[in-house]
């Protein structure tokens, strides 16, 4: 009596290696891709608000004699002077041009560490925005008819830095982007991603220059040709302000 072959449906061990080795390949090639188009999805989402923010300012300028936000103050007039801080000046937006602050904030910035907290939604906290509540540098003193390719609007930068730059570590204030990119609006309203100066992860005057020649768009450059602007007590830098 024959008997019947018998039919082995179990994997070998070598077979089990061969899949467990096309998974961990497919997964060390899948997850960097994942992680890339999750990072430029948080950049679409807060260039979008930073557009906001900067057609916020252009409804703004129609009202102040073609002036972007420039008070720390509106009712009592009081212009911000160096050394103050975007969040006091951005925080006159709100509510007349923008109808609440969550705007401002990136969810993973360093910058951003209280937005949305308990304290930042109070009834006196509501249209002001605090220490570590925003993540936008902002130029004081510009107009909506200063030159168009001058920056308005750029995400934080490295604290402490001038002329600014950014930080490749992303734990850190000025780091989100990691030295790599930085949302910047400017003066006319158009805004992007833009690639930052390799060499100090600075953000380039034109976003097409040679890296090597880039110069800071935030830097002073009355001397150049053509002029860039000049900072002084009516235009400078006003930075985001860390958590106190």
């Amino acid at each position: 009596m024959k008997q019947k072959p018998t039919n082995h449906t179990a994997f070998t061990l070598i077979e089990l290696l061969v899949v467990i080795s096309i998974i961990a390949i497919l997964a060390g090639i899948a997850l960097p891709v994942f992680g890339e188009v999750k990072i430029r999805g948080d950049q679409t989402k807060a260039l979008s608000n930073a557009k906001q923010i900067g057609t916020a300012c252009k409804i703004y300028a129609q009202d102040f004699n073609g002036s972007y936000p420039q008070y720390t103050d509106i009712a009592a007039k009081t212009e911000a002077k160096t050394g103050a801080y975007a969040n006091d000046v951005l925080s006159t937006l709100i509510p007349d041009y923008l109808p609440e602050k969550s705007i401002f904030a990136i969810g993973k910035s360093k910058y951003c560490t209280k937005a949305g907290s308990a304290d930042a939604t109070t009834a006196a906290n509501i249209n002001k925005l605090g220490p570590a509540e925003n993540e936008w540098a902002y130029v004081v003193g510009l107009t909506d008819t200063s030159y168009s390719r001058w920056p308005l609007l750029a995400s934080g930068f490295k604290p402490g830095t001038t002329p600014p730059v950014y930080d490749t570590d992303d734990t850190k204030p000025g780091g989100i982007w990691k030295g790599k990119k930085a949302i910047v609006i400017r003066c006319d309203g158009s805004g992007n991603v833009e690639s930052l100066k390799k060499s100090d992860k600075s953000v380039k005057r034109n976003p097409d220059e040679p890296d090597a020649t880039a110069k800071n768009a935030f830097a002073d450059g009355a001397s150049d040709t053509p002029a860039w602007f000049t900072f002084s007590d009516s235009l400078f830098v006003a930075h985001a302000t860390e958590s106190k």
